[in-house]
């Protein structure tokens, strides 16, 4: 399978950076316009949350990014060394804008990632904060 490594640094114009490289990848694989938009737009929202929530706004950390291409699905695996993440919060994040459970007033990146992804999964490994999106495809071209 091939995986493409790198990591950028945690500021707002090296989200684009990681969005275009992506693309690049994608241009790989059997995956309508559609799909591609939404893998960009859940990498940029989650790119975005890392530099806000994890880091806190700090332009001097690292957002590390793993992209797998698999048989029939695109992985994209976001880490971070920043702010634990709350299994509560995550939760939380993860409920519908207008869920009554759900008590934070901020974004709704998570939920948003949720919808336009086939699979999320968000952990904490080894010291890092990982968030593992999955988009399915229909091969390699």
């Amino acid at each position: 399978m091939p995986r493409v490594t790198f990591s950028i640094p945690s500021r707002a114009e090296a989200v684009r950076w990681a969005c275009l490289a992506v693309r690049g990848i994608m241009e790989g694989i059997d995956l309508d316009d559609e799909g591609r938009y939404y893998v960009e737009l859940a990498m940029s929202e989650a790119a975005t949350n890392i530099v806000r929530h994890a880091y806190g706004n700090s332009p001097d950390q690292v957002i590390g990014l793993v992209v797998s291409v698999e048989e029939d699905r695109l992985v994209v695996e976001m880490s971070d060394t920043g702010v634990p993440l709350d299994p509560v919060r995550v939760e939380e994040a993860s409920l519908p804008p207008w869920d009554a459970l759900r008590e934070d007033q901020g974004g709704r990146g998570l939920f948003l990632i949720r919808q336009l992804m086939d699979e999320v999964k968000v952990e904490r490994r080894d010291g890092r904060n990982v968030l593992t999106l999955t988009k399915r495809h229909r091969g390699r071209k």
